[in-house]
């Protein structure tokens, strides 16, 4: 890991209505997808998907839609998808 300071002089867009995307799954490869929509922060996206984590492996992403189409970022935990098919925050 590292870490640099942050850039000040970056432009940013705040999204008012975010959808996060929570996903389970096993090691046997048994996996559930959920959706979230208006969670009051990623916080309560946390408490939602750990109450229901069960020993299951955990990964929160929110959706990014541009001009390139929509996208999965992922925020938290390991990536169940191959590795060309994400971008990570």
């Amino acid at each position: 890991m590292r870490v640099e300071r942050g850039l000040t002089h970056l432009s940013s867009t705040v999204v008012t209505e975010p959808v996060y995307v929570v996903e389970f799954w096993t090691s046997g490869g048994e996996s559930e997808q959920w959706r979230v929509l208006d969670a009051e922060d990623v916080e309560d996206v946390m408490d939602w998907a750990r109450s229901r984590q069960i020993g299951r492996v955990l990964s929160v992403s929110i959706e990014h839609h541009d001009e390139y189409g929509t996208s999965v970022l992922r925020l938290l935990g390991e990536s169940h998808v191959p590795r060309r098919a994400v971008r990570s925050a």
